[in-house]
């Protein structure tokens, strides 16, 4: 079997075309097929979300470990 039966035409514009064909069948068959936004929605804004709580969570620990941290070693240093 040569390279030319197994794999086909080299011609990439040939098997382009043939693939948009098939497309074009499938959706003609099918009726519309729905855009990929729609079919598969971003969930972009969540993740958004999500990154803001966080930081601000560990904003306001972070502020109230200091404060804790600072209270504790506030006795130790005495001024002279």
């Amino acid at each position: 079997m040569s390279r030319m039966d197994k794999f086909g035409s080299r011609s990439r514009t040939l098997r382009r075309d043939s693939k948009r064909e098939a497309a074009a069948e499938m959706q003609a068959e099918e009726g519309a097929i729905p855009s990929r936004r729609k079919t598969h929605p971003s969930n972009k804004g969540k993740m958004t979300a999500w990154f803001y709580r966080v930081l601000t969570v560990l904003f306001i620990l972070l502020l109230g470990g200091l404060l804790l941290w600072g209270r504790h070693n506030s006795g130790e240093l005495q001024m002279p």
